[in-house]
């Protein structure tokens, strides 16, 4: 598979230049990917729409930051995001942890404490980045079920959680299946059990795995981790 750049994915909400300025620098210095929202009601579609590792809420709207942090908090896809709060004062941190802070910076921001502040956060920003990172993989995959004649499809991606296939056969959304395929690396089929979450017309499929042992579990996890480490830049790397 060749290797293809993906980089952790922040969203950054604040209008004011010098801060959007500073954090971005230092966050291009790891080879992040940076996305500025100046509006806080954009900040929140944006979070419905688009999956990111790390928020950044800038406190120049307080009362809007803080309802943001606790949106972000209630959205499954970022419920384990990393979100730092950029503060006003030292008076804020109790309001910007209890509504779901991870880590807070004060202005004026220190490049020490924003670099040590990133360093720390990033092994967090990739590990959640791991978990919906979906694997291109094209592999055999046996699917059998009690509603359907058991059939032979092509693996498209796979992740920690889910896998998606085509030249499926007829499978509806709440179908549960058992998985029969060999994981890269790994010459013993493994057996999985999971659920039909989406499918179309085309015959492509995506399922959620329901019960996966635990040996096979491990070995993907492992297998997802290598992969993203390849597909990460060189600069990010060198920084986890």
């Amino acid at each position: 598979m060749p290797a293809t750049t993906i980089a952790v994915r922040v969203l950054l909400v604040s209008g004011d230049i010098q801060t959007i300025d500073t954090v971005c620098h230092f966050m291009g210095t790891m080879a992040m990917h940076v996305e500025v929202c100046s509006d806080f009601a954009a900040a929140t579609r944006k979070l419905c729409h688009t999956k990111f590792e790390a928020v950044v809420v800038d406190f120049q709207d307080r009362a809007e930051a803080l309802s943001l942090l606790k949106k972000s908090r209630q959205m499954t896809s970022h419920r384990a995001a990393v979100v730092v709060a950029i503060l006003n004062s030292n008076d804020e941190m109790p309001s910007a942890f209890r509504a779901g802070a991870s880590f807070v910076l004060v202005k004026p921001l220190s490049a020490a404490v924003l670099m040590r502040t990133l360093k720390v956060s990033y092994p967090l920003m990739v590990h959640e980045r791991r978990r919906y990172f979906r694997c291109p993989l094209e592999v055999p995959v046996f699917v059998s079920s009690s509603s359907h004649s058991d059939f032979m499809a092509t693996t498209a991606n796979i992740s920690e959680v889910g896998i998606a296939v085509t030249n499926s056969r007829g499978l509806q959304v709440g179908d549960r299946v058992a998985l029969r395929l060999t994981l890269p690396h790994n010459p013993v089929a493994a057996r999985i059990d999971a659920e039909v979450c989406w499918c179309d017309r085309a015959g492509s499929a995506g399922m959620e795995f329901v019960q996966i042992p635990a040996l096979v579990k491990e070995q993907l996890i492992s297998w997802l981790a290598t992969r993203l480490e390849e597909c990460l830049p060189e600069e990010a790397a060198l920084k986890c």
